[in-house]
């Protein structure tokens, strides 16, 4: 763990970090590379009848994202990255978190960067687990805090069907197809992006801070109809400038005991 500022701010530095944190959980990353059309792998998503819901022999967009949502709600906890490119000039911000996130009972356990209080911090080691969030503190170790006192939800809820990162998907308007692409372990997936938008009553679930009124969103599925990738770009946070976040689900089925840390 690193502050190049200084133990003094830990605390507060802390803090200051968690309340971004739900962006590092929402939807939860990996930057997207530039992929060549779709030539060979799988058959696109919108040609898997299986999420034709309706019968009537054209899977839709919103039925894609509906199966995506199915799917999220019903894994066992996943595996993900966040990332942005995006540095502001000035400001906290959330640079990067990975982890795992799991179900029943839920939990997570990961490790976040950012800037917070002007000063760059990397690899704070973050459990939820229990209603409790416990963060690996500078000098002071582990400290408990509850969600509650942080602008960001429990991130271990964050695969709770209606109120975490799944309502997302069939809560995007606009959703539109993309042309389908390579990717995937040694480009060999078929994955077909989808755009939209996300009223940010919808984001400010996640994540209440959230200041836009709503967010551009590009997800990627692939041809199972398992969301891979998704990326949200807004105003996430008070008085900063629209943000690119990442993330990217990794793995799903994951299981693993998360406990408190002694």
């Amino acid at each position: 763990m690193t502050l190049r500022d200084g133990s003094s701010l830990a605390s507060s530095a802390t803090a200051s970090l968690l309340r971004r944190m739900a962006a590092g959980a929402l939807m939860g990353g990996l930057a997207i590379t530039s992929l060549a059309g779709c030539s060979g792998g799988d058959d696109p998503v919108t040609e898997n009848t299986e999420l034709d819901d309706d019968g009537d022999g054209e899977v839709t967009p919103e039925e894609v994202m509906a199966g995506a949502k199915e799917k999220l709600d019903a894994t066992s906890g996943v595996t993900i990255r966040l990332s942005t490119d995006d540095e502001p000039d000035e400001g906290d911000y959330l640079a990067s978190a990975e982890g795992t996130l799991i179900a029943d009972p839920p939990a997570f356990e990961g490790d976040v960067a950012g800037r917070v209080m002007g000063a760059e911090a990397s690899d704070i080691a973050v459990v939820s687990v229990g209603g409790n969030l416990y963060v690996e503190v500078p000098v002071l170790g582990w400290q408990i805090y509850e969600p509650g006192d942080f602008c960001a939800p429990d991130p271990a809820a964050l695969l709770d069907p209606d109120t975490g990162v799944s309502p997302v998907l069939t809560a995007t308007e606009g959703l539109e197809e993309g042309e389908s692409e390579l990717g995937g372990d040694d480009n060999e997936e078929t994955l077909t992006p989808f755009t939209g938008t996300v009223p940010g009553d919808t984001v400010r679930n996640i994540l209440p801070c959230a200041e836009g009124d709503e967010f551009d969103a590009k997800y990627r599925v692939d041809a199972d109809g398992f969301l891979t990738e998704a990326e949200i770009t807004g105003e996430f946070f008070p008085g900063m400038a629209a943000i690119t976040y990442v993330i990217a689900v990794e793995e799903y089925d994951v299981e693993q005991e998360i406990s408190a840390p002694e």
